[in-house]
């Protein structure tokens, strides 16, 4: 399915994009970035050894955490770029637990990373504690934790100074927010 017409007919729905924080080239570790660009609220993992299967990993991990209606409702369509990591659509789409179809996955067009410019924009953020060029191979989750809660909890003037955190407690429930952090 197109994703423009995926948006037309899904007008109410907040797609989540998706990126990975370039590493330096040595490294073991990348950080997988996933934003709700509507609410500003921000998902970071760290990845070892990223590939399709880590990816999937992460994705199963959510659903496992939220239940799949709740995943479905948090993480009704990705947006991403053609990194060979976000290679296994069936892997991402398709619950491990259901075999039912839990998201949808769409590819930006080739060199065309504006169209997710709210994860590009993440990953610019995230670059102000871990620098280009150094290595985050000495990062643990709980690293990654701290700088999402930074950015989940920081008051936006967009969010009428609420917090990313405060919108997504208010959508989705402190449920949710609790599963997942």
């Amino acid at each position: 399915m197109n994703y423009l017409a995926y948006r037309k007919s899904h007008i109410n729905e907040m797609t989540v994009q998706m990126d990975f924080l370039g590493s330096i080239i040595s490294d073991s570790k990348s950080i997988l970035t996933l934003i709700i660009p509507d609410i500003h609220f921000s998902f970071l993992f760290i990845v070892k050894n990223n590939n399709s299967n880590k990816v999937v990993e992460v994705f199963d991990d959510l659903e496992r955490k939220l239940g799949f209606d709740k995943f479905n409702e948090i993480f009704p369509s990705i947006l991403t770029d053609r990194d060979p990591c976000f290679s296994d659509i069936l892997g991402i789409e398709f619950s491990k637990e259901n075999g039912v179809k839990r998201t949808y996955l769409f590819f930006c067009d080739a060199f065309k990373s504006n169209q997710k410019a709210s994860v590009e924009n993440l990953n610019k953020q995230i670059r102000k504690f871990f620098p280009k060029g150094k290595s985050i191979d000495h990062l643990t989750q709980d690293d990654i934790y701290m700088v999402n809660k930074i950015l989940i909890e920081s008051p936006l003037f967009s969010l009428d100074g609420h917090s990313p955190k405060e919108a997504f407690i208010l959508l989705f429930g402190q449920e949710s927010f609790d599963k997942l952090f």
